[in-house]
C-alpha cells in the first residue's frame, strides 16, 4: 500500500510509536502528581498551594494552544514530538534540582508550555495517516500511551521516592523522557512527499485569523468545548489532589495513595478505547449523548465520593475499585471529546480546531486544583472539593445535554 494512502486497518506499529510521546510525558505529570506528599512535607505548602503545580503546568500551554496548533501544521508532527518530549525530559531533570517550591512552579510554567505541542502533534499524526472510519479507535489506542505512562508513573515513581528520594524519583523519570525522544527520532517516520503536499495545500487555507473566527461561528464545535471546560475541570483537579485526598483525608499511606492513582491511570488506558468503542456500537456514533453520559456518570462519581468514601472509611479494595472506575470516566472521555472536535472542524482546520478546543479544556484543568484545594483548607477535608466540583459538571452537563436534545428534534 502506498504510504500516502490512509489505510482502512487499524495501524498498530504506528499507533505504538507514536504513543510512547504520550507516555513519557505523563510518566513526569501523573508521576510528579503522586510525589506531591512528599514534596508538600519537604516545603511545607498548603494544599491550596499543591494545587498551583497543576495550575502553573497547565496555564501556558493553555495560553499559547492554538497557536501550538499553527506551528505543528509549519513543522510537522515528528519534529512537534522530538521537540515537546525532549523538552519535557530536560525539564523535569531540573525539578530534581528545585530548591524552593516557588522555583518548581516557573519550572511548571515552561514543562506546560513544551508540553502544549505534543497533543497537536499527535492529532495531526492520526489524523494524516487513519482513515475516518478507524479515527476515534485509533485516537483511543494512541492516547493509551499516556494511561500506560500515568499508571507507571503514578505506581513507581512514589515507590522511588520512600527508598531514595522524590528528586532521585523525578530524575529518572526526566531522563527516560530523553530516552522515548531518541527512540521517536529514529522509528517514527514522516512521509515527505505528503508533508509537501500539505504545504501546498495549506497555500489555499484561510489565514489564521479567519481561520479562528470561521470556528468560532461553529456553534455545535463551541458547545462541545462548554463542556470540554466542564470535564477539563475534574481532569485537572481529581489527579492534582487524589494522593493528598487519600493520605490525609482517609488516612491512606503515600505508597497506597500512588498505588490508587496508578489504578486511576489504568482505568483511563482502559477507558479512551473502550468509551470511544461504546459510542460508535451501542450509541450509534451519537457524539451528544456519550458526551452526555459520561458528565452525568462523572458527576455520579464525585458524589459518591463526598458522601460515601469520606465518611465511612473504606476499605483499601474499594478505594483501589473506586480508582478504576473513576479513571475511566474521568480519563477516557478524552478521544471521545478529540474525535468529536475533529468531526466538526474541517479538515483543514483540524489543527486550529483542537487548539480551541484545548483553551477550553485546559481553562478548566487550571482553575480547578486551587480551588479544589482551598475548600478542602478551609473545610478541613476534601468532602465539599468533591461535591461542589460533582454540581458545576452537573449543571454544564445539563445545559449542553438540554441544547443537544433540542437540537436533534
Amino acid at each position: 500500500m502506498n504510504s500516502t494512502t490512509k489505510s482502512s486497518k487499524l495501524q498498530y506499529k504506528f499507533l505504538f510509536i507514536i504513543s510512547t510521546a504520550y507516555l513519557a510525558v505523563d510518566i513526569n505529570m501523573q508521576g510528579f502528581l503522586a510525589l506531591m506528599p512528599f514534596v508538600r512535607d519537604e516545603f511545607s505548602i498548603t494544599r491550596a498551594q499543591a494545587g498551583l503545580y497543576s495550575t502553573a503546568y497547565f496555564l501556558l500551554a493553555t495560553l499559547i494552544a492554538i497557536y501550538s496548533g499553527s506551528v505543528v501544521d509549519k513543522i510537522g508532527s515528528k519534529k512537534g514530538m522530538i521537540f515537546g518530549t525532549g523538552s519535557v525530559g530536560v525539564l523535569l531533570i531540573l525539578h530534581a534540582a528545585a530548591p524552593h517550591f516557588f522555583v518548581l512552579l516557573i519550572l511548571a510554567l515552561l514543562t506546560g508550555l513544551v508540553f502544549s505541542i505534543i497533543t497537536p502533534s499527535l492529532n495531526k499524526a492520526v489524523m494524516s495517516k487513519v482513515s475516518a472510519r478507524n479515527r476515534a479507535t485509533s485516537m483511543g489506542i494512541m492516547q493509551m500511551g499516556g494511561g500506560v505512562g500515568g499508571f507507571l508513573g503514578a505506581t513507581f515513581l512514589p515507590v522511588l521516592g520512600e527508598i531514595y528520594s522524590w528528586r532521585i524519583a523525578v530524575l529518572f523519570s526526566g531522563s527516560l523522557a530523553l530516552i522515548v525522544t531518541l527512540f521517536l527520532f529514529i522509528f517514527y517516520k514522516e512521509d515527505n512527499k505528503k508533508d509537501q503536499d500539505a504545504k501546498l495545500k495549506q497555500r489555499e487555507q484561510p489565514s489564521f485569523k479567519d481561520s479562528i473566527f470561521i470556528l468560532l461561528k461553529n456553534k455545535n464545535l463551541m458547545l462541545v468545548c462548554v463542556l470540554g471546560f466542564a470535564l477539563g475541570t475534574s481532569v485537572g483537579s481529581i489527579p492534582a489532589h487524589y494522593t493528598l485526598y487519600l493520605t490525609q483525608d482517609i488516612n491512606m499511606s503515600r505508597t497506597v495513595a500512588g498505588l490508587s492513582l496508578g489504578f486511576f491511570q489504568i482505568g483511563g488506558i482502559i477507558g479512551r478505547p473502550a468509551l470511544g468503542y461504546i459510542n460508535d456500537k451501542f450509541f450509534n456514533g451519537d457524539r451528544g449523548l456519550g458526551l452526555s453520559s459520561v458528565g452525568f456518570s462523572l458527576v455520579f462519581i464525585q458524589l459518591f465520593y463526598s458522601f460515601y468514601i469520606s465518611n465511612f472509611a473504606p476499605s483499601i479494595y474499594l478505594v483501589y475499585f473506586s480508582s478504576f472506575l473513576t479513571g475511566i470516566i474521568a480519563l477516557g472521555w478524552m478521544s471521545l471529546f478529540f474525535t468529536t472536535i475533529a468531526e466538526l472542524s474541517s479538515a483543514k482546520l483540524t489543527g486550529i480546531g483542537t487548539g480551541i478546543a484545548l483553551v477550553f479544556l485546559r481553562s478548566g484543568v487550571v482553575i480547578s486544583p486551587p480551588i479544589f484545594g482551598h475548600l478542602a483548607d478551609i473545610s478541613g477535608s476534601y468532602q465539599l472539593s468533591w461535591f461542589v466540583s460533582a454540581a458545576v459538571l452537573l449543571t454544564f452537563t445539563i445545559f449542553f445535554h438540554l441544547v443537544v436534545k433540542r437540537k436533534n428534534g
